[in-house]
């Protein structure tokens, strides 16, 4: 599992469906690449949103607040082999947001 030693604090894992091998190249057509693949919800209504979009061949991480997707406090397009790194910058990018409160 990619995000399995991520610590999300103060977040929940409120979504996954994420079941790639990261040992392996990805397969376009059997790996269950989506749009919605992981959501971590966290308090003050951030989100980290990650999915797979075709149309860039890429995941993209999205750090959303107060539900407005048409802009986003962060968005991080990346291949499989940096997701993990880019996932727990925003994950403590989060954490650092939500010190400041």
């Amino acid at each position: 599992m990619v995000f399995e030693e991520i610590d999300f604090y103060p977040g929940n894992v409120t979504y996954e469906d994420f079941n790639i091998d990261i040992s392996k190249p990805l397969d376009y057509d059997d790996d269950g690449l989506k749009e919605d693949m992981f959501k971590v919800q966290y308090p003050y209504n951030y989100i980290l949103d990650i999915g797979w979009y075709d149309g860039v061949h890429k995941f993209i991480i999205y750090v959303i607040k107060d539900f407005d997707w048409d802009n986003p406090v962060i968005r991080k397009q990346c291949d499989l082999v940096h997701l993990r790194h880019n996932t727990e910058i925003c994950a403590l990018f989060i954490r650092e947001l939500l010190s400041k409160k």
